[in-house]
């Protein structure tokens, strides 16, 4: 079977070498570099750069357990290097496993689509048409801009800021999501003064309030500012800095910033070339498929962020591989977009996954944790809600919540009691701890709170 992908990003990659696993043909297309925008403009740099800041952030903590050292500093170009090298590593990782699965990778652009091929146009402005028995499109996301907005020297994008090529004394974020808050973490390590503007009422909208006042008040204590409940209503530019009008209820603010950083989310990359020629319904929010990654064409899947529901690259994974289950007649579960974890890499670290609304809540704090106490670390929090005595969502403020929360994943989809829950032994101590204590207080039995 032939099998065309377009879009070599974390979608893309993944469908490619599990369509190769399962017998088929495959030609990946790809215009710019492999690995999409998680592996070259988005997840891997900015955790090589959070990782690479951490000691900043935490030299107060340490110096309070005993660390002696002289004032430490940054070297901008190492940090850069370092950047670049996690980038440049994970993207041959890629190539070498589509080479090993025999995946034809082409790097050029689709420029058409007519029946069941596709037009592709190289950088040397030759054409090839390969055509498919199947088609995955997995093209991924754009950034969003805000209208009257425009990128230029002052006022740029996340793909600017990774290149951290200067360290700006006064950083205006506006949007207080993922993206904005950990370059928000990464600036001020950095040591700029960095303002966060956030339209809605609270940063991580939609997120638990009470977790994400935790998490507030964890970045406050660095230094971060914030403003929610807001709009930019003007941006005044002069040789030397933006003059920023914010306008919070009915008080406008003039605040001088040297950078303005947008960081307002992505959109699906809706290619309309390549969505007519199939009929394949679509709206600006993204492309409609079903829980199987089905369009309504019967020989086309779509993955990823193209989708515009779960814009993670781990849910981008889990649409590959059910999609090319379902394309093979191999067994799979369909997607179940709750189960899809969402996690924030700032220090603390921010991790919910499922239902965060039911009412039925149960919390833990990180300060009654033995691991965390041995750390110096008083912030943060586990946060269960149940119905039916079952946990139905999770957060977790704290350190190593993205490597946590997936236990809490395994809960709800396993549809755990509290009872098979709590029977489970955790090592001591760890920070996983957390999860039977707040199964404990959940049973009206605490040991450790």
């Amino acid at each position: 079977m032939k099998i065309v992908i377009i879009g070599g990003g974390p979608g893309g990659y993944v469908a490619a070498i599990r369509a190769a696993q399962y017998g088929g043909q495959v030609t990946l297309i790809e215009d710019e570099f492999i690995g999409g925008t998680c592996v070259n403009k988005g997840c891997i740099p900015t955790k090589a750069l959070l990782k690479g800041v951490e000691p900043m952030i935490e030299k107060t903590r340490h110096q309070a357990m005993g660390l002696v050292c002289s004032e430490m500093s940054i070297d901008l170009n190492k940090l850069r290097v370092h950047a670049k090298k996690s980038i440049q590593v994970s993207r041959a990782g890629i190539e070498f496993l589509l080479k090993k699965n025999q995946v034809t990778l082409l790097k050029g652009k689709a420029i058409s689509a007519s029946d069941h091929s596709i037009n592709i146009m190289f950088s040397d402005h030759t054409e090839q048409n390969v055509s498919f028995d199947r088609l995955i499109l997995a093209m991924g996301s754009v950034k969003a801009q805000i209208p009257g907005i425009e990128f230029d020297s002052k006022i740029i994008s996340s793909d600017e800021a990774l290149e951290v090529q200067e360290i700006p004394k006064r950083l205006l974020i506006i949007g207080g999501g993922v993206i904005g808050l950990e370059m928000a973490t990464i600036y001020k390590a950095l040591g700029t003064d960095v303002h966060v503007v956030e339209m809605m009422n609270q940063i991580l909208p939609g997120e638990d309030l009470e977790a994400v006042t935790i998490l507030k008040n964890s970045l406050q204590k660095m230094g971060l500012k914030f403003t929610t409940s807001c709009k930019v209503e003007s941006i005044v530019k002069n040789d030397f800095e933006c003059q920023v009008c914010i306008k919070q209820n009915d008080t406008i603010d003039q605040i001088g910033f040297d950078k303005i950083l947008v960081c307002t989310g992505r959109k699906p990359n809706i290619q309309e070339k390549l969505l007519d020629p199939f009929g394949i319904q679509y709206s600006n929010k993204g492309v409609i498929t079903n829980e199987w990654m089905e369009t309504n064409h019967k020989d086309i899947h779509v993955i990823g962020d193209l989708n515009g529901v779960s814009m993670l690259a781990h849910t981008a994974f889990t649409e590959a591989k059910i999609a090319c289950a379902r394309i093979f007649n191999h067994s799979t579960e369909p997607i179940s977009y709750p189960l899809m974890p969402r996690c924030i890499y700032t220090l603390p670290e921010f991790a919910a996954v499922g239902d965060t609304l039911s009412p039925q809540t149960y919390t833990f704090p990180f300060s009654a944790n033995g691991r965390a106490r041995a750390a110096s670390i008083r912030e943060g929090m586990i946060k269960i809600h149940i119905e039916e005595n079952k946990v139905v969502g999770c957060s977790i403020i704290g350190p190593n919540a993205s490597d946590m929360i997936s236990i809490a994943t395994m809960a709800i989809k396993n549809r755990l009691t509290l009872h098979e829950f709590s029977s489970i032994t955790f090592p001591h101590p760890t920070y996983s701890e957390v999860f039977p204590d707040v199964i404990e207080v959940a049973e009206k039995m605490p040991i450790h709170l």
